[in-house]
């Protein structure tokens, strides 16, 4: 008996089990370790700026409002703000700020003058500041610092002679951050998302290369990888292409494009009947998908500016897509027996699918780099945004949530209610240190009203501990400024490297002792200061409380179902308003609905994985994200495509089918909607026997062959896009 023949039958599973599990728990390692190093990494970085800012205006100048203002706005900023990025990036987004941090605080020194004023400043201002985050993750980051800037100077006394000093601590705190972030310890630099999408779009290419036979293992595994390299979670915030700049759009437009189109591949060359001879045809395309994806790759890795005629293209693909061609297509498929249509139709499916994709992928690469020609390209309507100007597209932007059924809309609301109540009980209160009271609102404030409590029970406990800890150091060190001034960057680095690795009690116990640390160097003051925190943070905790048990207490639990039964609600109106443009080539259809559904669906989903949840299983929520984009491309394309469903029986069939898909998803949205009984019945895969059986053939020579060719090709393109629809529901509801 050999050895294998002796080995026994799971050995080798189990070792590999093993050496991936051992492989897992070493990437774990490594992430703890560098988490750990990012943590310790900005504590130092927070610490020498914020005490070079304090020494110097404190001690060397002798200006006390301005040391504040300079060590608050690096603490903001660096600490209490949570600024995605490498070094370089968090640098250029606190200079960035610099414009809006000038107007916050003269804002919040005018408006002083009155409790009134004030308060209503904090609500409207708390509110745009919170809801600026929909145009990016980084000014999404920086948030929480910029509310600090107005709350700080809202605050008696009302001085606004000390205004120039406010402004001045401001600059040299926030330049010293940026130098900091920049030079010290920074963060390292990640892969660019241009160089992502070029991995990407080279492994679509090798796949494209693969014309039949056994499926390409090594070129599946590495278009997987470069796939899941592009998902947003996988992405660093900084990263994400999420700005409403025609850039940025143009890049999310590339990476939904090359992600799809490796998806398609991935699907064709695993799929039914993967060992099949390839058709002429399908080679033919796959050829020009490769040299489309290959013209991306280079382009995004030149990353140079384009004019129109340079860089890569994907005319030589639009021709073999051309409906005009469709008559090879037409000519297989009637040469081949009713089974082997089937697997051809499916085949067909994914490679025209895939070819559509490469299209969109080199038009967005072009557009990305500045050539605004794409919109003339044939199937440039799809780049409608690339005709709006600037403004306008973060007009858009700003204004597709303003609605409460938008969780960026209601975190602004809860933020800027809780805000505005704290500053009006602490001015009507008198409050000694009334700053501390919107500071706790500000960072006790959470999105789901369990999630809250849990926050508020933690830092009591932590600023308790905190205030005893300061009352004691400043009943023992009283007035020696010297004292305060060695253990401040001990504290500081201590309290800033704790809070985020041990949790929110280190980070209030903490911060209590910064805060005692450095205003007993500003003004003189006992231990009743630690008490007065105390108070302060507990008034603080209570109205943060009240907002998350008011303000849409279930956070995005329950909104998530509620923006994905809409998006099933405007998927079924878009294959409606589709499909009778296809048939009839009339109507019109609500381009913006859908986008829109989509856009609050992505944004409910991103804050609902971000709450802690203590419920069971959800849906594949991703997968309706899929079905959203199928339809939104459906809804772009095939309505510009020539020809004309001319037979009664075909259009007849077409309507059935999207009216049957579409009803399907409108029960699927009642149930996520209600979240009671079933989605309804399974939905059925589209009848292709059913459809061959009225599709008239194409005769190969007779006056109107070009015209049933070109109603022949609408027709695929058509049930392509249905079987995509209805492929993603089928998936929907063996998650349901």
């Amino acid at each position: 008996m050999s050895p294998q023949q002796g080995a026994s039958p799971g050995s080798g599973p189990r070792r590999a089990a093993g050496g991936a599990g051992l492989r897992g728990l070493l990437e774990r390692g490594r992430d703890g370790v560098r988490a750990h190093h990012a943590v310790v990494g900005n504590a130092v970085r927070v610490t020498a700026a914020s005490c070079a800012a304090f020494y110097f205006c404190r001690y060397g100048l002798g200006l006390l409002v301005m040391s504040v203002y300079a060590t608050f706005t690096v603490v903001s900023l660096g600490a209490l703000a949570q600024i995605p990025g490498s070094g370089r990036q968090r640098a250029t987004t606190v200079l960035t700020a610099l414009p809006a941090g000038l107007v916050l605080i003269t804002l919040g020194t005018l408006l002083a003058v009155r409790t009134w004023t004030a308060v209503v400043g904090m609500l409207v201002i708390g509110f745009m500041v919170a809801y600026a985050g929909t145009t990016g993750p980084r000014i999404a980051g920086a948030a929480p610092g910029m509310q600090l800037l107005y709350i700080l100077p809202c605050f008696p006394p009302y001085a606004p002679e000390t205004l120039g000093q406010r402004l001045s601590g401001f600059l040299l705190g926030a330049v010293l951050l940026a130098l900091a972030q920049r030079f010290l310890m920074p963060e390292p630099d990640t892969p660019s998302y241009r160089r992502l999408l070029a991995d990407a779009a080279d492994a679509a290419a090798r796949l494209a290369d693969h014309h039949g036979g056994p499926p390409p293992e090594t070129a599946l595994a590495t278009a997987h990888r470069a796939g899941a390299a592009l998902r947003p979670s996988c992405v660093p915030p900084a990263d994400r292409p999420a700005s409403p700049t025609l850039p940025h759009k143009a890049m999310a437009h590339a990476s939904e494009a090359v992600r799809t189109l490796l998806a398609r591949l991935d699907a064709l060359h695993t799929g039914a009947g993967p060992h099949q001879r390839y058709q002429p045809e399908t080679v033919v395309l796959l050829e020009g998908i490769s040299a489309a994806a290959r013209g991306a790759a280079d382009a995004l890795r030149r990353g140079k500016r384009l004019r129109p005629g340079e860089g890569p293209s994907a005319t030589a693909l639009q021709e073999e897509l051309a409906p005009v061609r469709a008559h090879r297509a037409v000519d297989t498929l009637q040469r081949l027996s009713t089974d082997d249509r089937l697997v051809y139709l499916r085949r067909r499916s994914q490679v025209v699918q895939a070819a559509d994709c490469a299209v969109v992928l080199v038009l967005a690469t072009r557009l990305m780099f500045g050539d605004r020609s794409v919109e003339q390209n044939p199937a440039g309507h799809t780049f409608a945004y690339a005709r709006a100007r600037p403004l306008q597209l973060w007009w858009q932007r700003l204004t597709m949530h303003l609605t409460p059924r938008s969780v960026i809309f209601q975190n602004a609301c809860r933020f800027a209610l809780g805000l505005a109540a704290a500053r009006a009980i602490a001015g009507l209160l008198d409050l000694q240190h009334g700053f501390w009271v919107l500071l706790a609102t500000l960072t006790l404030t959470r999105t789901t009203s369990l999630e809250t409590r849990s926050a508020v029970r933690q830092a009591l406990t932590g600023t308790l501990i905190g205030a005893v800890l300061a009352g004691g150091m400043l009943a023992l060190v009283h007035d020696r400024d010297t004292v305060y001034a060695v253990v401040l960057p001990v504290v500081m680095l201590v309290a800033f490297t704790a809070g985020p690795l041990r949790g929110l009690a280190w980070a209030q116990g903490g911060f209590t002792l910064v805060v005692a640390t450095l205003f007993a160097q500003v003004s003189p003051v006992t231990w009743q200061l630690a008490p007065v925190r105390m108070v302060d943070v507990l008034i603080g905790s209570v109205i943060g409380l009240t907002c998350g048990l008011l303000a849409w207490p279930r956070g995005a639990g329950s909104e998530v179902r509620r923006s994905m039964a809409g998006l099933c609600s405007a998927i079924a109106d878009a294959i409606g308003y589709t499909t009778a443009r296809v048939v009839e080539r009339s109507g019109s259809t609500d381009v913006l609905a859908l986008n829109r559904a989509l856009g609050l669906a992505q944004e409910s989903l991103a804050q609902y994985q971000c709450e802690p949840r203590d419920d069971g299983p959800q849906p594949d929520w991703p997968a309706l994200l899929v079905a959203g984009t199928d339809a939104r491309r459906g809804e772009r394309l095939l309505p510009g495509r020539p020809g004309r469903i001319a037979s009664q029986e075909v259009g007849a069939w077409l309507r059935h089918s999207a009216g049957r898909t579409a009803d399907d998803y409108r029960s699927l949205g009642r149930h996520l909607g209600t979240d009671r009984g079933t989605p309804g019945d399974h939905p059925q895969p589209l009848d292709i026997r059913a459809l061959l059986a009225v599709t008239p053939a194409v005769p190969r020579h007779s006056p109107d062959t070009e015209t049933r060719a070109l109603s022949a090709a609408l027709l695929l393109d058509s049930v392509i896009w249905l079987d995509a629809l209805t492929t993603d529901l089928t998936r929907l509801h063996e998650e349901l």
